[in-house]
């Protein structure tokens, strides 16, 4: 009977750690746009008030959020304003190919704030939205975009100066606090479909070897895999096994009597992709003592010593 209790209980921390296994955090970077004349400065109170609200929202939600600031004292850059949606996904760019891990990101979040004035007979209205899209920062793909309005809106004198730039700035920001908090639950919504949408289940024989778990629920990287002065035996083994196993997709990309290039699509990150492959090396019988492997960013490279 004691040991009934004791396989059970195994058995229940056994799913239990499997289950936590497959959750992976996620992390993003959150950037506000202002190259559009409409719309709200950075250095703005506006948009001070909104990314701090931002922010703290995702992390209710559990979602790790690497702050823009710390970035920028890290790798001793500053975000200008005025600066656009290119040249801030390129700045993040930089941030992901540093061997800091503290500051980098698979996911960005590039977002802008539109105030709007309507002139009224008697009163002036205002209202505030956000739009944005989320990023995939490895794959510098677009993987979905938001727009979400204040629910109310400001009335304001209609004489300008009963209410002056700094009394509609202000008037601003508390719409747009609010407007945050339901930006940020619409984001977390969003991240974790993002997530879900990119992941990718493998068959029940691939997870049992080791592959690809359904359902892991982590993003597709595509990584470049170069095989130098190995045996195309060896190569083409190593191949066909991490096609049943461990990747989504492979594609030949460049071949030669020396050199053989492939496209690798695999939830895997590079540091696990790379000692799945040195066990798939090991169990087809090739010493890999006698192999020089060198990995960073998004390539992956193997040579026969």
């Amino acid at each position: 009977m004691f040991r009934f209790i004791l396989a059970t209980l195994a058995s229940f921390l056994m799913a239990a750690w499997t289950v936590n296994a497959h959750e992976a955090p996620i992390r993003v970077v959150v950037l506000g746009e202002d190259s559009d004349r409409n719309a709200v400065s950075r250095s703005s109170e506006i948009y001070t008030r909104v990314i701090a609200e931002l922010q703290q929202s995702l992390i209710r939600e559990n979602i790790t959020v690497i702050d823009e600031d710390m970035i920028a004292v890290k790798l001793g850059f500053s975000y200008n304003e005025d600066r656009t949606k290119q040249e801030l996904i390129q700045t993040l760019s930089i941030a992901n190919e540093t061997t800091d891990a503290t500051v980098r990101s698979r996911l960005g979040v590039i977002f802008a704030i539109f105030p709007n004035i309507q002139e009224m007979s008697m009163t002036r209205k205002l209202t505030v939205r956000v739009r944005g899209q989320i990023y995939d920062l490895k794959s510098l793909r677009a993987l979905s975009s938001f727009e979400v309005s204040a629910p109310e809106t400001v009335t304001l004198p209609k004489k300008a100066s009963m209410c002056n730039d700094m009394c509609v700035v202000e008037k601003a920001g508390e719409v747009s606090r609010e407007l945050a908090r339901e930006l940020g639950a619409v984001l977390s919504q969003k991240l974790h479909i993002v997530i879900e949408d990119s992941a990718y289940g493998g068959s029940t024989a691939g997870s049992a070897s080791g592959g690809v778990a359904a359902g892991d629920g982590v993003l597709e990287s595509v990584y470049t895999l170069e095989f130098n002065l190995m045996k195309n035996s060896d190569v083409l083994r190593a191949v066909r096994a991490l096609e049943a196993s461990v990747v989504r997709e492979i594609e030949l990309l460049k071949s030669n009597n020396t050199q053989r290039v492939y496209s690798v699509t695999t939830n895997k990150d590079l540091g696990d992709l790379e000692e799945r492959i040195m066990m798939l090396l090991l169990d087809l019988g090739v010493d890999i003592d006698r192999l020089r492997f060198s990995s960073f960013g998004t390539k992956l490279s193997i040579e026969a010593l």
